[in-house]
Order: C-alpha cells, then sequence, then structure tokens
C-alpha cells in the first residue's frame, strides 16, 4: 500500500509540474507562482487519498486483496520466512533513501545550529538575530537568523540586512520546510528537485522585487548580487545570495511587468487538478460493493468454500477491511510461529503454494475456512487450514462504519530446500 502511495504522489507531482509550470515560470507573478508550487507539493500528496466513486470493479479489488499479504514461505527445515518479492526490494531501497536524506538533513541542520552558537550575535530593528562569523560564506538566513560575515556587516549590510529582511518577512522558511519534506518523501522524483530549484528561484525574484520597492538603485543593486554571488547553500532551510539563479534573476527585475490577464493561466491548474484526481484517486464504488455483497456465490468461483449459515451475507471488499491484530507484520510473526512442515510432506518431498481463504466475522472471529487454491497435495492444504483456524480475533471489517462478514485470503508457500 506504501508503495502504491509513493507512486501516485510521484506521478501526480510530475503531471502538474508538466502541465502549469511552463505556463507561469516567465510571468513576474512571484506570489502567485509561489502559491501555485506549494499548491502542487501539497495536492501530490493529498490526491492519492482522495476518494471517489468510479467503477472498481469488486473482483479484481478482491483478488489484488488477497495478494498484499507477503507470502509466507515454510521451508522443510523448519525455519520459516517471508517470500522477498520485488516490492519489497523497492521498497527497502525507497526506505533506504528516505532514511538517508532524513540523516543528512538533521546533520546538517545540527553542524549549522551547532556553529552559529559560536559566533556573535546582535539584533537587528526588525526582530532578527544577526550573527556575525569569520567564515568565508555567502550571506544567508536561516528562520530568524541572519549570518554574514563580518567584513560583509561592516561594508555591505544595507543591501543584505534588506535581502535577507524580506526573505524572513516572506517566510519563505516555512516553504523550504514544506519543500524538504516532500523531498525526503519524494526522493527519488527528479520533478521534486526541479520543482525545489524553481520555488527557490521565486524566492529569490520575490525578495528581489520587494527590495527594489524600497529605493534601492537597481544597478547598484544587481552589482552587489554579482560580487556576493559566491558558495553554496549550506543546509536546506537556509535562503542565501547565490550564483545559482543570477542570471535569471537580473533579467527578472530588468522585465516588464506582465499584464494581469495572463493571472488567468493559472486557471489551468483547475482541469489539470481535476484530472489528476480523475486518474490518481482511490476509487469506490458502493454500488458495486453492495452488488457484489449480494451476489457472493457467483461473482467469483468458490465451490469449496462451506458456509454454515445460508442466509449470512458475506462482502468481498468493504471500505474498512479486516486487519489482523497488530498488522500484516504480526499476522506474518503469528504464521511463521505456529506454522509446522509436516513430516509426511517433507519425507515425500512435497511442496506447493495454497491460498488459504476464510470469514473474518463482525465480532472479528475467523470461521468458514476452505482452500481456495491447493497446493496439490492434502496434507500441506491441512496444515495451512489448521493454522489459519487457530488465529484469534481480528479486528473486523466495517461497511459505512458498521462491522459486517468479510471473506480474505493469506497465501503460503512450502517448499524444501
Amino acid at each position: 500500500m506504501i508503495l502504491h502511495y509513493i507512486i501516485k504522489t510521484a506521478l501526480v507531482l510530475a503531471m502538474l509540474y508538466v502541465c502549469i509550470m511552463p505556463l507561469l515560470e516567465k510571468e513576474t507573478f512571484h506570489q502567485l507562482n509561489r502559491i501555485i508550487i506549494l499548491g502542487c507539493l501539497i495536492l501530490s500528496f493529498a490526491v492519492p487519498l482522495t476518494h471517489i466513486a468510479s467503477g472498481t470493479n469488486p473482483t479484481v479489488a478482491m483478488v489484488r486483496q488477497a495478494v498484499q499479504l507477503p507470502e509466507i514461505m515454510i521451508d522443510g527445515n523448519g525455519s520459516k520466512q517471508p517470500t522477498w518479492n520485488l516490492a519489497d526490494i523497492i521498497i527497502g531501497i525507497y526506505t533506504i533513501g528516505v532514511v538517508a536524506i532524513f540523516t543528512m538533513t538533521v546533520v546538517q541542520t545540527a553542524s549549522l545550529i551547532q556553529r552559529l552558537r559560536k559566533c556573535e550575535h546582535i539584533a537587528d530593528n526588525s526582530g532578527n538575530t544577526i550573527v556575525l562569523t569569520d567564515y568565508a560564506i555567502s550571506p544567508f538566513c536561516f528562520f530568524h537568523y541572519i549570518v554574514m560575515r563580518r567584513d560583509d556587516y561592516a561594508n555591505n549590510r544595507g543591501f543584505i540586512l534588506t535581502h535577507e529582511q524580506e526573505h524572513i518577512r516572506l517566510r519563505h522558511y516555512i516553504d523550504l520546510v514544506v519543500l524538504q519534506v516532500a523531498t525526503i518523501i519524494q526522493w527519488f522524483n527528479p520533478f521534486v528537485w526541479l520543482i525545489g530549484k524553481n520555488l527557490k528561484a521565486i524566492h529569490e525574484f520575490e525578495v528581489d522585487e520587494a527590495v527594489l520597492n524600497k529605493g534601492i538603485d537597481a544597478t547598484q543593486y544587481q552589482q552587489f548580487l554579482v560580487i556576493k554571488a559566491v558558495g553554496n547553500r549550506l543546509q536546506p532551510f537556509a535562503n542565501n545570495l547565490n550564483k545559482e539563479s543570477l542570471k535569471r534573476r537580473i533579467i527578472m527585475m530588468n522585465q516588464k511587468k506582465s499584464n494581469r490577464w495572463m493571472m488567468l493561466k493559472a486557471l489551468f491548474v483547475i482541469p489539470v487538478a481535476t484530472l489528476a484526481v480523475s486518474v490518481f484517486a482511490n476509487t469506490t464504488d458502493m454500488r458495486s460493493m453492495a452488488k457484489a455483497a449480494n451476489t457472493t456465490a457467483n461473482s467469483i468461483s468458490t465451490n469449496n468454500m462451506q458456509t454454515k449459515q445460508s442466509d449470512k451475507k458475506i462482502f468481498r471488499v468493504v471500505e474498512e477491511m479486516p486487519k489482523f491484530k497488530g498488522g500484516d507484520a504480526k499476522l506474518m510473526e503469528f504464521l511463521m510461529m505456529n506454522m509446522k512442515y509436516p513430516e509426511s510432506a517433507i519425507k515425500a518431498k512435497q511442496q506447493g503454494r495454497a491460498v488459504v481463504g476464510f470469514v473474518v466475522g463482525k465480532d472479528g472471529t475467523v470461521s468458514d475456512v476452505y482452500i481456495k487454491r491447493s497446493t496439490g497435495y492434502d496434507v500441506l492444504d491441512n496444515e495451512a487450514m489448521r493454522v489459519v483456524k487457530s488465529m484469534p480475533a481480528w479486528e473486523p471489517g466495517k461497511q459505512k462504519g458498521k462491522p459486517v462478514d468479510v471473506n480474505y485470503f493469506v497465501p503460503i508457500t512450502f517448499r524444501q530446500k
């Protein structure tokens, strides 16, 4: 499930970026562009969580549910281990990337804070703290801290303070926090890096405009930017003077203001967002599920299923599917701890894959256990059924907030080395 969500967020962000950014990046509506970029980031995470009605096939959904749980592998030596598939490997690589970037962010931030503590601090007239350092760095702001070299403070503080105070006043640090969270989660997505580059450039455009509106001479200000555009960003939450987007900034400062009618381009975000929702949102068709519930016996071949009460309504798919208490990890642990490879099957070198079906009742109890797919050997099928029958009560599935009986499947593989 988490893999599907992450992939969807990446695709939504890519769609929004490709369709919207080319229309607005050359316009001078910096505040609007900033809002749209942040909106794209937020939408990319919200759309996959959105539920809309659609023609979802309950049969397909049930089959998917049957294979979502990692298979339990029972080997002939008595050791039990989950089968690693491609999805597990991808999730493992993704997790390593998340941990690596998160760790790097924490280390960089902690290192910067530690360095700033050792420097001289001066309060400015806007409630911020000026940090003077002897390090050869380009001036930058870090939340409400403005960091610069001592010689810059002595010779150029007018330009620097005005520039960095505008970053703080416009609360660009909030954008950077949101961006860093998105980058950690979608580190593998090139579009999150591209959108981050655009957002930082827009921050500079917005600040440059604010600085010039205060009456500072444009030529002198641009000359100052050229002189100070050295160094790289020290850490992810800092706004600093750098050469990365200097050419674009100077062009933007000299560019004629865009016609306000061009702001209508932003309305294109509505159909694009609607398309993203229709393609990537979770779909739930209540009518299909209700129909599936009323025609359970005919929707999928379940001839092996033995139901004690012929009039019991058993759902295939519900709004909230049943859950083993503690989640899938605890379910796998229970099955692996209790499953035994039959001695007779070991001697006969019998192996195979079984899919065990059962009903999770309204009270969470497991009943009506049957073999949906056989290993081909009764002794293995019976062992798989025995352990499933011994499972403790689950958290029942719910439809419209009410507990219901739900059919569930668990795949189990017996294999000898």
